[in-house]
């Protein structure tokens, strides 16, 4: 009876590894897209709990630490090729850009509702239809314009925001932070044709770590036990979910990986629902329903 259970879990294995090679391509970054957003969901949850007693720099200098740790057999089989980085000026930018994108994205989520926050995160899908263009020379067709707007329709009915003057502001930060991570994903979109997906998260992880490291110390609060899991949680999901995501562009357009980050409140409705017994009304149900056929959209588009 093991004998037989071996040989079909192998079978199963062998046609799931002969499904995964026959995939077609934007298939399989999409499919990686939704993971990544999924774990990044996940990892928000926590970094809402940490900011109300540690900074956001201490918590993001975490991040980057445990990353670097993750990386050090990666770092030391990759030396020479890591002395060699290729279009220095997009990583550069990409770097800041990504440096924003998550700074200010930890300040929102402190501040706003996790589905608020979450929520303004999603026009960095629109910077990315406006970018594109202009850098990737990627059409966008009015179908693509279609599945965008229907998104962030969808998006807006399941949030139902509403902003007062004294949070104003944070909605303008999380609208920086979202061009941040816009101009972060067109610069990977350019650089991961000739560079590897190692060296993008290695440089990441480092600069932005000794970017971090100064503002971290002045404002440092020694963490519990407790919070040193969260924070080593933070840094290892955030990992995995990074490499993820950036391998997920090897896949497919920009603007269509950008799109599929609008899952990420459907993901959120989900965390609610079963962590904190939060049910949606009526308009946001129906929102979910636009958001799930703008993802789908630009499958059925590509298929046919």
């Amino acid at each position: 009876m093991s004998n037989a259970y071996k040989l079909a879990a192998y079978k199963n294995i062998k046609h799931l590894k002969l499904f995964t090679k026959t995939m077609p391509g934007y298939f399989k970054g999409v499919m990686l897209a939704l993971i990544s957003c999924g774990l990044f969901v996940y990892v928000s949850t926590i970094v809402r709990t940490l900011s109300t007693s540690i900074s956001e720099f201490e918590i993001l200098l975490f991040r980057q630490l445990v990353f670097i740790m993750l990386l050090l057999p990666t770092i030391f089989r990759n030396v020479n090729t890591l002395r060699k980085p290729k279009h220095v000026q997009l990583h550069i930018i990409r770097i800041i850009g990504a440096f924003f994108a998550l700074y200010l994205s930890f300040i929102t989520l402190r501040e706003l509702p996790l589905a608020s926050a979450i929520a303004i995160s999603f026009t960095s899908v629109l910077f990315v239809a406006l970018l594109s263009p202009l850098f990737l020379s990627e059409k966008i067709t009015v179908n693509r314009w279609a599945t965008v707007i229907i998104g962030f329709i969808g998006v807006m009915l399941i949030i139902q925001p509403s902003f007062n003057g004294s949070k104003s502001i944070y909605f303008a930060l999380g609208l920086f932070g979202a061009l941040g991570a816009a101009t972060t994903s067109i610069c990977i979109k350019k650089i991961i044709k000739v560079e590897s997906s190692t060296n993008l998260l290695v440089y990441q992880a480092v600069f932005i770590a000794i970017i971090t490291i100064i503002p971290a110390v002045k404002n440092w609060v020694t963490p519990t036990f407790e919070q040193t899991t969260l924070l080593v949680t933070v840094g290892v999901i955030s990992s995995l979910a990074q490499w993820i995501g950036v391998t997920a562009f090897k896949y497919g357009d920009a603007n269509v990986i950008a799109n599929v980050q609008y899952s990420n409140i459907l993901y959120s409705l989900l965390f609610g629902y079963f962590l904190f017994q939060e049910i949606p009304n009526f308009t946001a149900l129906a929102g979910c329903v636009l958001l799930i056929f703008s993802v789908c959209f630009s499958l059925l588009r590509k298929t046919n």
